[in-house]
Order: C-alpha cells, then sequence, then structure tokens
C-alpha cells in the first residue's frame, strides 16, 4: 500500500509540473516552438492523469492493460522530435512532417488493442526507439550548424545559443534506455525512475526553451542573384568600416547582421559575405573583437569595475564577456587588468 501511495504522489507530482508549463507555455502561443511544448505539456499531463485512473481499477501486474498504457504514451514522442526540430532549425517542420510522424504511434496501437498481437506493440517499442535516438543524434550535429549559422548573423548568444541542448540530450539518452527497458519489462521501480528523470529533465528544458527566443526571421536566407560590382564591394566595406570605427555600432548589445545591412542600405546577403569572404571571419567574432579591442582600452585606463566595462564595452552579460575575452585574448578580464597594471 505504502509502494502505490508513493507512485500516486510521483504521477500526481507530475500531473501538476506537466499542466502548469502548458499554461505557462500558453502566453507565448504566437511561437511555434511554444505551441509544440504546450502540446506536448497537455498530453503528457493528460498521460499522467490516463495512468493514475488505470492503477486505480488494475493491478500494476496487468501486464495488458500496461502495455495498453504504454502504447498509447508513445504520441508524444514526436511531439519531442519537433521541439528538437524547431529549436536546431526553425521552420523545418511542416504539416506532411507531422502526419508522417504521427501516423505510426496512432496505427500501432491501436491494431494492438484490437487484435491483441503482441507483435504490433514490438513494432512501435522499435520504430520509437529508432526514431527517437535518430533525431536525438540528429540534434547533436544540427546545433553545430545551427551555433555557426548564428554567428553569421548575430554578435551576442544569449537566449539563442543552443550549447545547453547537449548537456540535455546526454540525459536525455539515458532516460530513453530506462523507457525501452520499462517498455519491455515492465518494473515499478524503473517506472518510477523514469518519471523523476523525466521530470528533472523537463525542469530544466523548460526553463532553457521559455528563455528562448525566436530566431527564425533572421536565420531564414535571402538569396540575390544580383552580382555586386567591385565599386558597390568597395563602398560597402567603406560604410562597415564607419559604422564600426567612428559610429562604434558594436556597442549596441543586440546588434545582428540584419542591423547592419539596414545601416549600410545594403542586401543582408551581401553584409554577409563581406565578413564571411572578405574578412574571413564570422559577424559574431568581427564584432566581438573590437568590443574587446573597447574594453582593453578601458581596462587599462579606468578602475571601473568588469561588469560595468562589459555593459560599456556592448555585452550582455559578464559572462558573455568573461567567455569571448578570454579567447581572444588567452586572459581573464581580471588577470589582464593585473598584468597591465603599471602600463
Amino acid at each position: 500500500m505504502e509502494q502505490n501511495s508513493y507512485t500516486y504522489f510521483i504521477y500526481g507530482m507530475c500531473f501538476m509540473f506537466y499542466g502548469m508549463m502548458a499554461l505557462l507555455f500558453w502566453h507565448k502561443r504566437h511561437e511555434r516552438l511554444p505551441r509544440f511544448v504546450m502540446a506536448l505539456m497537455v498530453i503528457i499531463s493528460l498521460q499522467c492523469l490516463k495512468d493514475i485512473f488505470f492503477m486505480s481499477y488494475y493491478p500494476l501486474d496487468n501486464t495488458r492493460v500496461w502495455r495498453i498504457m504504454t502504447a498509447v504514451d508513445m504520441v508524444a514522442v514526436p511531439l519531442y522530435a519537433f521541439i528538437l526540430m524547431e529549436l536546431c532549425r526553425p521552420g523545418m517542420v511542416s504539416s506532411k512532417m507531422i502526419v508522417l510522424s504521427m501516423l505510426p504511434v496512432t496505427l500501432l496501437p491501436a491494431l494492438y488493442i484490437v487484435t491483441d498481437i503482441y507483435a504490433f506493440y514490438i513494432m512501435e517499442v522499435v520504430w520509437v526507439a529508432i526514431y527517437g535516438t535518430g533525431y536525438a543524434v540528429w540534434t547533436v550535429f544540427a546545433i553545430r550548424r545551427y551555433n555557426r549559422l548564428l554567428h553569421q548573423q548575430f554578435s551576442y548568444e544569449e537566449n539563442i545559443d543552443l550549447s545547453w541542448l547537449k548537456i540535455i540530450l546526454i540525459f536525455f539518452f539515458g532516460i530513453l534506455a530506462m523507457w525501452i527497458s520499462d517498455s519491455l519489462h515492465f518494473n515499478i521501480d524503473m517506472e518510477r525512475l523514469y518519471l523523476l528523470g523525466s521530470l528533472l529533465m523537463w525542469i530544466f528544458l523548460s526553463y532553457f526553451i521559455y528563455k528562448h527566443q525566436s530566431v527564425i526571421s533572421e536565420l531564414r536566407s535571402s538569396h540575390t542573384e544580383e552580382p555586386q560590382t567591385e565599386e558597390e564591394e568597395s563602398l560597402l566595406a567603406a560604410r562597415i568600416k564607419i559604422l564600426f570605427d567612428e559610429q562604434r555600432v558594436f556597442l549596441d548589445p543586440d546588434l545582428k547582421l540584419t542591423d547592419i545591412a539596414s545601416m549600410t542600405g545594403s542586401n543582408r546577403t551581401y553584409v554577409s559575405r563581406f565578413f564571411n569572404r572578405e574578412q574571413k571571419i564570422s559577424f559574431f567574432d568581427f564584432v566581438n573583437g573590437y568590443r574587446v579591442r573597447f574594453a582593453i582600452e578601458l581596462l587599462k585606463t579606468s578602475d571601473e569595475k568588469i561588469e560595468v566595462i562589459a555593459e560599456k564595452s556592448g555585452f550582455n552579460s559578464r559572462q558573455s564577456f568573461h567567455r569571448v575575452f578570454s579567447k581572444v585574448t588567452g586572459l581573464t578580464p581580471e588577470r589582464f587588468r593585473t598584468d597591465n597594471a603599471g602600463d
């Protein structure tokens, strides 16, 4: 009885958490990513409620009932993939992709419930395991591509970088392994561990996703067929030089490539080409190179706090300032100031 009470408590806790997350993301439902998260939170919350109901009327060792519950729960798996895709490649998820992804996890459990043929259940477990693993591996490579694109378009990383997702993916593989084991050989302790592990993962995941800012408009390609003349290229380079050397646009902490294109009266593709081909450097590194050089002068000539210098130099946060400054100079700002104190 005590064991059952413990299980009910975990399910109830999960139901309340996912329900609250659904309400939280409902307030950002105008964006695609929060809509996917909200839909998943609603589904998982209802699944917890469903499991509580079945546990109240059927013993936990009823294998068929447990398999039916698990088979129905798998409908949530494609939504995990949609969230990963929307994070790493905004706008990738299409209506056709949604239909094709949902078909196996709705058809196979229906066939198992109607026919009681165990093979349909195994087919669904195998399909979900391959599907989940495939998109998790895809995400590892997609994160690298995504971050490269960010560095071509943005001068900052706060709330748009996906480096945190790598840690979540490691945790995800452990959760997936527990789920596969629990699906094939039901064990109440494994079920509780799976629920608690998933809950812990979503606490962190929800925090980062809620803070994550949409970048779809910036990452959308902007092609132009007309090549630039040498005169146009020189004019663009001169305008960019004025913006950075004289107007110090790099001090804007939210500076984007589209801002430079607008200021120069040019096309985003031409501006991107200027940095990538002519300067052989990403927009992110170009802008932050200016910021670091500006910060170096402040560190040499003022006694202001590091946080103040970071803000004055165009960085969004002290953490970002430390990371970029250390990468460029090989020293932390504090160490640089100490080493140059007598200059």
